[in-house]
Protein backbone atom coordinates (compact mmCIF):
# COMPACT_ATOMS: atom_id res chain seq x y z
CA UNK A 1 0.00 0.00 0.00
CA UNK A 2 1.48 3.37 -1.03
CA UNK A 3 1.95 5.67 1.67
CA UNK A 4 -0.02 9.18 0.93
CA UNK A 5 -0.35 11.66 3.69
CA UNK A 6 -3.23 13.62 2.10
CA UNK A 7 -6.08 11.01 2.52
CA UNK A 8 -7.35 9.18 5.32
CA UNK A 9 -6.78 5.83 5.94
CA UNK A 10 -9.82 3.92 8.27
CA UNK A 11 -7.38 1.11 8.65
CA UNK A 12 -4.36 2.30 9.56
CA UNK A 13 -6.24 3.76 13.02
CA UNK A 14 -6.14 -0.06 14.82
CA UNK A 15 -2.19 0.68 14.56
CA UNK A 16 -1.76 3.93 16.20
CA UNK A 17 -2.23 3.75 19.12
CA UNK A 18 -1.98 7.42 20.37
CA UNK A 19 -4.67 8.26 18.04
CA UNK A 20 -6.89 5.26 19.80
CA UNK A 21 -5.93 6.37 23.52
CA UNK A 22 -6.81 9.82 22.22
CA UNK A 23 -10.27 8.87 20.75
CA UNK A 24 -11.00 6.38 23.86
CA UNK A 25 -9.85 8.66 26.29
CA UNK A 26 -11.82 11.72 25.06
CA UNK A 27 -15.06 10.10 24.87
CA UNK A 28 -14.40 8.75 28.23
CA UNK A 29 -14.25 12.31 29.88
CA UNK A 30 -17.17 13.17 27.77
CA UNK A 31 -18.79 10.25 29.62
CA UNK A 32 -17.98 11.49 32.39
CA UNK A 33 -19.03 15.41 31.96
CA UNK A 34 -22.35 14.28 31.35
CA UNK A 35 -23.27 12.33 34.73
CA UNK A 36 -21.30 15.18 36.53
CA UNK A 37 -23.38 17.78 34.67
CA UNK A 38 -26.71 15.84 35.37
CA UNK A 39 -25.82 15.65 38.53
CA UNK A 40 -25.07 19.17 39.54
CA UNK A 41 -28.14 20.56 38.13
CA UNK A 42 -30.27 17.52 39.26
CA UNK A 43 -31.52 19.49 41.61
CA UNK A 44 -31.72 23.21 40.12
CA UNK A 45 -33.35 22.04 36.77
CA UNK A 46 -35.61 24.74 35.46
CA UNK A 47 -38.66 24.01 33.93
CA UNK A 48 -39.24 24.62 30.46
CA UNK A 49 -38.48 23.78 26.94
CA UNK A 50 -36.12 20.97 27.09
CA UNK A 51 -33.47 22.82 25.25
CA UNK A 52 -33.52 25.67 28.17
CA UNK A 53 -32.07 22.75 30.44
CA UNK A 54 -28.75 22.90 31.23
CA UNK A 55 -28.63 19.20 31.29
CA UNK A 56 -29.97 18.13 28.54
CA UNK A 57 -28.05 21.06 25.99
CA UNK A 58 -24.93 19.31 27.48
CA UNK A 59 -25.96 16.14 26.37
CA UNK A 60 -26.53 16.95 23.07
CA UNK A 61 -23.74 18.93 22.63
CA UNK A 62 -21.35 16.05 24.02
CA UNK A 63 -23.61 13.47 21.34
CA UNK A 64 -22.24 16.33 18.80
CA UNK A 65 -18.83 16.31 19.98
CA UNK A 66 -18.26 12.60 19.62
CA UNK A 67 -19.81 12.94 16.07
CA UNK A 68 -17.45 15.51 15.27
CA UNK A 69 -14.35 13.36 17.07
CA UNK A 70 -14.86 10.23 15.25
CA UNK A 71 -15.44 12.40 11.92
CA UNK A 72 -12.90 14.99 11.41
CA UNK A 73 -9.92 13.22 12.02
CA UNK A 74 -10.41 11.51 8.96
CA UNK A 75 -9.84 14.98 7.30
CA UNK A 76 -6.34 15.73 6.23
CA UNK A 77 -4.82 18.03 8.42
CA UNK A 78 -2.15 19.71 5.66
CA UNK A 79 -5.39 21.31 4.42
CA UNK A 80 -4.95 23.88 7.00
CA UNK A 81 -1.55 24.97 5.80
CA UNK A 82 -2.20 25.21 1.73
CA UNK A 83 -1.79 28.27 0.36
CA UNK A 84 1.13 30.06 -1.16
CA UNK A 85 2.15 33.37 0.73
CA UNK A 86 -0.51 32.26 3.81
CA UNK A 87 -2.13 29.46 4.73
CA UNK A 88 -5.78 30.39 3.70
CA UNK A 89 -7.67 28.13 5.16
CA UNK A 90 -6.12 28.77 8.04
CA UNK A 91 -6.36 32.54 8.00
CA UNK A 92 -10.10 32.34 6.74
CA UNK A 93 -10.82 30.70 10.17
CA UNK A 94 -9.22 33.05 12.14
CA UNK A 95 -10.77 35.80 10.44
CA UNK A 96 -14.08 34.23 10.52
CA UNK A 97 -13.85 34.09 14.59
CA UNK A 98 -12.37 37.06 15.07
CA UNK A 99 -15.30 38.44 12.98
CA UNK A 100 -17.57 36.49 15.72
CA UNK A 101 -16.05 37.80 18.48
CA UNK A 102 -16.86 41.22 17.48
CA UNK A 103 -20.31 41.01 17.09
CA UNK A 104 -20.67 39.82 21.00
CA UNK A 105 -20.28 43.15 21.09
CA UNK A 106 -23.16 44.35 18.78
CA UNK A 107 -26.78 44.95 20.93
CA UNK A 108 -29.53 42.20 19.78
CA UNK A 109 -26.62 39.65 18.80
CA UNK A 110 -24.10 39.75 21.76
CA UNK A 111 -25.32 38.99 25.18
CA UNK A 112 -24.12 38.60 28.95
CA UNK A 113 -24.30 35.87 31.33
CA UNK A 114 -22.79 37.07 34.85
CA UNK A 115 -21.36 40.60 34.01
CA UNK A 116 -19.76 38.67 31.01
CA UNK A 117 -20.51 39.77 27.62
CA UNK A 118 -18.82 36.47 25.67
CA UNK A 119 -21.93 35.25 23.84
CA UNK A 120 -24.02 35.17 20.32
CA UNK A 121 -27.73 34.66 21.00
CA UNK A 122 -28.53 31.99 17.90
CA UNK A 123 -32.57 31.39 17.37
CA UNK A 124 -35.13 32.35 20.03
CA UNK A 125 -33.95 33.57 23.35
CA UNK A 126 -36.28 30.90 25.46
CA UNK A 127 -34.06 28.42 24.55
CA UNK A 128 -31.26 29.66 25.07
CA UNK A 129 -28.80 28.49 22.27
CA UNK A 130 -25.27 30.74 22.42
CA UNK A 131 -22.32 30.32 20.60
CA UNK A 132 -19.10 31.71 22.79
CA UNK A 133 -16.56 32.96 20.12
CA UNK A 134 -13.63 33.41 22.49
CA UNK A 135 -13.20 29.39 22.18
CA UNK A 136 -13.27 29.44 18.53
CA UNK A 137 -10.76 32.31 18.40
CA UNK A 138 -8.29 30.54 20.09
CA UNK A 139 -8.60 27.61 18.37
CA UNK A 140 -7.87 29.23 15.41
CA UNK A 141 -5.08 31.44 16.85
CA UNK A 142 -3.13 27.99 17.20
CA UNK A 143 -3.92 26.67 13.51
CA UNK A 144 -3.48 29.92 11.87
CA UNK A 145 0.41 30.48 14.09
CA UNK A 146 1.34 26.95 13.76
CA UNK A 147 0.93 26.79 9.80
CA UNK A 148 2.03 30.27 9.05
CA UNK A 149 5.72 30.17 11.33
CA UNK A 150 6.16 26.80 9.59
CA UNK A 151 5.60 27.44 6.17
CA UNK A 152 8.69 26.32 4.03
CA UNK A 153 11.11 29.94 3.75
CA UNK A 154 10.05 31.24 7.03
CA UNK A 155 12.74 33.00 9.04
CA UNK A 156 11.15 32.06 12.30
CA UNK A 157 14.20 33.91 13.91
CA UNK A 158 13.82 37.14 12.30
CA UNK A 159 12.12 39.96 14.97
CA UNK A 160 10.53 42.30 11.89
CA UNK A 161 9.07 39.65 9.51
CA UNK A 162 7.94 37.00 11.71
CA UNK A 163 8.06 37.89 15.77
CA UNK A 164 6.33 41.30 15.16
CA UNK A 165 4.01 40.20 13.09
CA UNK A 166 3.06 37.05 14.86
CA UNK A 167 2.51 39.45 18.14
CA UNK A 168 0.46 41.46 16.17
CA UNK A 169 -2.21 39.03 15.42
CA UNK A 170 -1.44 37.27 18.95
CA UNK A 171 -2.91 41.20 20.63
CA UNK A 172 -5.43 41.46 18.37
CA UNK A 173 -6.88 38.26 19.37
CA UNK A 174 -6.34 38.38 22.65
CA UNK A 175 -7.36 42.03 23.09
CA UNK A 176 -11.12 41.08 21.57
CA UNK A 177 -11.68 39.01 24.17
CA UNK A 178 -9.75 40.46 27.58
CA UNK A 179 -12.30 43.11 28.42
CA UNK A 180 -14.90 40.52 29.40
CA UNK A 181 -13.21 37.41 29.79
CA UNK A 182 -9.76 37.81 31.22
CA UNK A 183 -9.12 34.21 31.62
CA UNK A 184 -9.37 33.18 28.15
CA UNK A 185 -7.46 35.86 27.05
CA UNK A 186 -4.55 35.16 29.04
CA UNK A 187 -4.81 31.26 28.31
CA UNK A 188 -4.60 32.72 24.28
CA UNK A 189 -1.21 34.59 25.21
CA UNK A 190 0.21 31.15 26.94
CA UNK A 191 -0.72 29.03 23.99
CA UNK A 192 0.03 31.57 21.64
CA UNK A 193 3.87 31.26 23.27
CA UNK A 194 3.96 27.73 23.49
CA UNK A 195 3.52 27.71 19.33
CA UNK A 196 5.90 30.15 18.61
CA UNK A 197 8.63 28.92 20.81
CA UNK A 198 7.57 25.02 19.37
CA UNK A 199 8.37 27.22 15.89
CA UNK A 200 11.98 27.88 16.78
CA UNK A 201 11.18 31.80 17.74
CA UNK A 202 13.89 32.73 20.17
CA UNK A 203 13.28 32.58 23.63
CA UNK A 204 14.74 36.02 24.01
CA UNK A 205 12.02 37.18 21.68
CA UNK A 206 9.17 35.99 24.08
CA UNK A 207 10.36 38.31 26.50
CA UNK A 208 8.26 41.02 24.98
CA UNK A 209 4.82 38.85 25.50
CA UNK A 210 5.63 39.09 29.01
CA UNK A 211 6.28 42.30 29.40
CA UNK A 212 3.01 42.55 27.83
CA UNK A 213 1.33 40.29 30.03
CA UNK A 214 2.22 41.94 33.14
CA UNK A 215 0.91 45.40 31.11
CA UNK A 216 -2.55 43.58 30.99
CA UNK A 217 -2.19 42.14 34.43
CA UNK A 218 -2.13 45.27 35.91
CA UNK A 219 -4.84 47.12 34.06
CA UNK A 220 -7.37 44.87 34.14
CA UNK A 221 -6.74 42.91 37.22
CA UNK A 222 -5.17 45.20 39.22
CA UNK A 223 -6.91 48.27 38.59
CA UNK A 224 -10.56 46.37 38.59
CA UNK A 225 -12.38 46.02 41.81
CA UNK A 226 -13.77 42.83 41.11
CA UNK A 227 -11.38 40.98 39.78
CA UNK A 228 -8.58 42.21 42.56
CA UNK A 229 -10.86 40.69 44.82
CA UNK A 230 -10.62 37.79 43.58
CA UNK A 231 -6.93 38.09 44.47
CA UNK A 232 -7.46 39.08 47.81
CA UNK A 233 -10.03 35.67 48.11
CA UNK A 234 -7.28 33.85 46.85
CA UNK A 235 -5.18 35.19 49.70
CA UNK A 236 -7.67 34.96 52.52
CA UNK A 237 -10.50 32.83 51.14
CA UNK A 238 -11.87 32.57 54.86
CA UNK A 239 -12.31 36.37 55.10
CA UNK A 240 -16.21 37.22 56.50
CA UNK A 241 -16.00 41.06 54.53
CA UNK A 242 -14.44 39.92 50.83
CA UNK A 243 -17.44 39.00 48.74
CA UNK A 244 -15.11 37.35 46.52
CA UNK A 245 -14.17 34.84 49.26
CA UNK A 246 -17.83 33.03 48.86
CA UNK A 247 -16.57 30.71 46.18
CA UNK A 248 -13.48 29.40 47.09
CA UNK A 249 -14.50 28.86 50.56
CA UNK A 250 -17.61 26.62 49.33
CA UNK A 251 -15.15 25.27 46.72
CA UNK A 252 -12.49 24.61 49.65
CA UNK A 253 -15.69 22.70 51.36
CA UNK A 254 -16.92 20.97 48.61
CA UNK A 255 -13.44 19.17 47.77
CA UNK A 256 -12.84 18.57 51.96
CA UNK A 257 -16.20 17.20 52.41
CA UNK A 258 -15.75 14.35 49.76
CA UNK A 259 -12.76 12.28 51.96
CA UNK A 260 -11.39 9.61 50.37
CA UNK A 261 -14.45 7.78 48.46
CA UNK A 262 -16.72 10.34 48.23
CA UNK A 263 -20.48 10.82 49.16
CA UNK A 264 -21.32 9.18 46.24
CA UNK A 265 -22.76 9.90 42.66
CA UNK A 266 -25.91 12.60 43.18
CA UNK A 267 -25.24 12.78 46.68
CA UNK A 268 -23.48 15.99 47.02
CA UNK A 269 -24.82 18.64 49.21
CA UNK A 270 -22.85 22.23 47.97
CA UNK A 271 -24.51 21.72 44.36
CA UNK A 272 -27.82 22.54 46.21
CA UNK A 273 -27.51 26.35 45.84
CA UNK A 274 -24.16 26.30 47.88
CA UNK A 275 -22.00 26.54 45.50
CA UNK A 276 -22.65 29.12 42.06
CA UNK A 277 -21.35 27.88 38.98
CA UNK A 278 -21.33 24.22 40.14
CA UNK A 279 -21.85 23.05 36.57
CA UNK A 280 -18.70 25.11 34.84
CA UNK A 281 -16.10 26.39 36.41
CA UNK A 282 -16.40 24.61 39.83
CA UNK A 283 -17.42 21.43 38.32
CA UNK A 284 -13.93 19.11 39.91
CA UNK A 285 -15.14 20.30 43.30
CA UNK A 286 -18.88 18.94 42.64
CA UNK A 287 -16.91 15.75 41.20
CA UNK A 288 -14.25 15.67 44.59
CA UNK A 289 -17.24 15.80 47.02
CA UNK A 290 -18.77 13.20 45.23
CA UNK A 291 -16.56 10.57 44.41
CA UNK A 292 -13.81 11.73 46.84
CA UNK A 293 -9.92 11.83 46.59
CA UNK A 294 -9.68 8.38 44.84
CA UNK A 295 -12.33 9.41 42.29
CA UNK A 296 -10.05 13.16 41.43
CA UNK A 297 -6.84 10.52 40.67
CA UNK A 298 -9.16 8.24 38.32
CA UNK A 299 -10.03 11.58 36.83
CA UNK A 300 -6.51 12.93 36.36
CA UNK A 301 -5.32 10.00 35.70
CA UNK A 302 -7.38 10.05 32.47
CA UNK A 303 -6.70 13.22 31.91
CA UNK A 304 -2.45 12.56 31.93
CA UNK A 305 -3.48 9.41 29.52
CA UNK A 306 -4.78 11.99 27.32
CA UNK A 307 -1.98 14.54 27.77
CA UNK A 308 0.48 11.55 27.15
CA UNK A 309 -1.06 10.25 23.78
CA UNK A 310 -1.34 13.95 22.41
CA UNK A 311 2.29 14.17 23.42
CA UNK A 312 3.41 10.91 21.31
CA UNK A 313 1.60 12.58 18.68
CA UNK A 314 3.24 15.25 18.34
CA UNK A 315 6.84 13.90 18.93
CA UNK A 316 6.26 10.94 16.33
CA UNK A 317 5.78 13.84 13.59
CA UNK A 318 8.10 14.25 11.09
CA UNK A 319 6.01 17.33 9.43
CA UNK A 320 6.99 20.17 11.07
CA UNK A 321 3.68 21.68 11.00
CA UNK A 322 1.99 18.39 12.22
CA UNK A 323 4.33 18.51 15.08
CA UNK A 324 3.74 22.40 16.22
CA UNK A 325 -0.02 21.69 15.63
CA UNK A 326 -0.51 19.25 17.84
CA UNK A 327 2.06 20.31 20.39
CA UNK A 328 0.05 23.48 20.57
CA UNK A 329 -3.45 21.97 20.77
CA UNK A 330 -2.31 19.67 23.01
CA UNK A 331 -0.73 22.38 25.24
CA UNK A 332 -3.84 24.09 25.24
CA UNK A 333 -6.37 21.74 26.94
CA UNK A 334 -3.81 20.37 29.38
CA UNK A 335 -3.23 24.34 30.61
CA UNK A 336 -7.29 24.76 30.36
CA UNK A 337 -7.70 21.89 32.67
CA UNK A 338 -4.91 22.61 35.24
CA UNK A 339 -5.58 25.93 35.53
CA UNK A 340 -9.64 24.56 35.91
CA UNK A 341 -8.16 22.30 38.80
CA UNK A 342 -5.82 25.24 40.62
CA UNK A 343 -8.94 27.19 41.16
CA UNK A 344 -10.71 25.05 42.35
CA UNK A 345 -8.27 24.08 44.87
CA UNK A 346 -7.72 27.84 45.66
CA UNK A 347 -4.26 28.16 44.29
CA UNK A 348 -5.56 30.41 41.34
CA UNK A 349 -7.82 32.71 40.91
CA UNK A 350 -11.50 32.36 39.38
CA UNK A 351 -10.76 32.62 35.55
CA UNK A 352 -13.83 31.09 34.20
CA UNK A 353 -12.66 28.17 32.30
CA UNK A 354 -14.11 24.80 32.56
CA UNK A 355 -12.83 21.50 32.77
CA UNK A 356 -11.84 19.98 28.96
CA UNK A 357 -14.72 17.70 27.89
CA UNK A 358 -16.10 17.79 31.66
CA UNK A 359 -17.59 21.18 32.53
CA UNK A 360 -21.35 22.19 30.91
CA UNK A 361 -20.86 24.22 27.74
CA UNK A 362 -21.67 23.52 24.20
CA UNK A 363 -18.96 25.45 22.29
CA UNK A 364 -16.17 24.29 24.43
CA UNK A 365 -17.35 20.80 23.72
CA UNK A 366 -17.09 20.94 20.44
CA UNK A 367 -14.46 23.24 19.84
CA UNK A 368 -12.21 20.57 22.28
CA UNK A 369 -13.64 17.76 20.16
CA UNK A 370 -12.21 19.29 16.40
CA UNK A 371 -8.69 20.27 18.09
CA UNK A 372 -8.60 16.48 19.88
CA UNK A 373 -9.66 15.31 15.97
CA UNK A 374 -7.03 17.37 14.73
CA UNK A 375 -4.00 15.86 16.77
CA UNK A 376 -5.68 12.68 16.13
CA UNK A 377 -5.52 13.45 12.25
CA UNK A 378 -1.81 14.11 12.83
CA UNK A 379 -0.93 10.70 14.73
CA UNK A 380 -2.74 8.96 11.98
CA UNK A 381 -0.85 10.56 9.14
CA UNK A 382 2.36 9.92 11.19
CA UNK A 383 1.70 6.12 11.30
CA UNK A 384 0.68 6.51 7.34
CA UNK A 385 3.96 7.33 6.30
CA UNK A 386 5.52 5.05 8.62
CA UNK A 387 3.59 1.73 7.23
CA UNK A 388 5.02 1.69 3.94
CA UNK A 389 8.64 1.30 5.31
CA UNK A 390 7.28 -1.20 7.51
CA UNK A 391 5.76 -3.04 5.23
CA UNK A 392 8.60 -3.61 2.66
CA UNK A 393 10.47 -4.99 6.05
CA UNK A 394 8.37 -7.48 6.28
CA UNK A 395 7.99 -8.36 2.35
CA UNK A 396 11.92 -8.67 2.48
CA UNK A 397 12.42 -10.88 5.54
CA UNK A 398 9.46 -12.64 3.86
CA UNK A 399 11.40 -13.54 0.67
Amino acid sequence: MEGNPTKASRLLLRDDSAGQGLLLTTIALLGLGVVMVHSAVASVATPGAWYARVDYRHTAFAVLGVFVLLTAWRLPYQWLARGRRIPILAAALLVVSLACGVLVFVDGIGYSVGGCRRWIRIGPSRYSIGFQPSELIKLALLIFLSAWLTRQGRNVRSFTRTFLPALGVIGVCAGLVITQDFGTAMLIGICSGVVLFLAGVPWYSLLLMVAGAAAGFYRFVVQDPRRWGRILALLDPWSPTNPAAYQPRQSILAILSGGWFGKGPGNGIRKLGYLPEDSTDFIFSVYCEEWGFVGAMLLMSLLLLWIWNARRAAVRCEDRFGAVLAGSLGVLIAVQAVLHVAVDLVVAPPTGMGFPFVSAGGTSLVIMAAATALIVSVANRAQSRRAPATAGLLSADAV
